[in-house]
């Protein structure tokens, strides 16, 4: 979606069935193979290790040409902009000029300085967070809330009821439209299940189900976005 570079993304466009790739390495041919296979958002990494990928990401400043080639492919781009390394207030404040257009960050780990960026801050739940932090995240700026909520000695393995069990909880807790990530070897063919939790939002595909090169990441993009336009067209159910 089109919109001018003095304005701020607004996520309010992106409807239910959203799909955003979340790229295993912050490289421009990635970007343009998620944009050929339909996604509609793409996530990069800074200033971490990306346990699902097994990359590491440098620091801003050592990443900031790649984003910006990233974010020439024509899709709005967020940032993780790191855990226990974390962007300035300052690098933060010029992100929309490198062509980053939202924020996504664990909950944990979400500087106060982050909102000085002026873009949309999506905070981040893992299986670590407590329950009870749950409900306070709805007096935080924004609507959209990433539930990682699947434990990591369950990464890479097959979808579980609890799954779904716990996504709705988050959901009824936060009222926060909910980005789902792919940390099981999540199937398109069960998209409608996670679908029929109503907080559920977005799909977000990473590592995990994209693999790691152009090819195999475009195919893995493609099916999501044939599995969530059918989904949509038959008003998920």
């Amino acid at each position: 979606m089109d919109r001018k570079e003095s304005e701020p993304m607004d996520l309010s466009q992106y409807g239910r069935g959203t799909l955003v790739v979340s790229l295993p390495r912050n490289d421009p041919e990635l970007a343009r193979a998620a944009r050929e296979g339909g996604a509609d958002l793409l996530k990069v990494h800074v200033n971490v290790a990306h346990r699902a990928s097994g990359n590491t990401f440098g620091s801003l400043a050592e990443e900031a040409e790649r984003i910006r080639e990233i974010a020439a492919a024509g899709l709005p781009v967020g940032l993780v902009p790191g855990e226990e390394r974390m962007i300035t207030q300052e690098e933060a404040r010029g992100l929309a000029a490198m062509g980053v257009s939202f924020i996504d960050v664990y909950l944990s780990a979400l500087r106060l300085h982050l909102y000085a960026s002026g873009l949309p801050v999506i905070p981040a739940i893992n299986a670590e967070t407590p329950p009870s932090f749950w409900a306070g995240v709805r007096y935080l700026p924004g609507d959209w809330l990433e539930a990682s909520v699947v434990p990591k000695e369950g990464y890479g393995q097959e979808s579980r009821g609890q799954d779904l069990a716990v996504l709705a909880a988050v959901g009824e807790a936060t009222g926060r439209k909910l980005l789902v990530p792919t940390q099981r070897k999540m199937d398109p063919a069960d998209l409608h299940l996670y679908f029929r939790v109503p907080g559920v939002h977005a799909i977000m595909i990473g590592a995990m189900v994209t693999g790691h090169e152009a090819g195999t990441l475009f195919e893995a993009t493609a099916a999501f976005r044939r599995a969530l336009d059918g989904l949509r067209a038959k008003g998920w159910a």
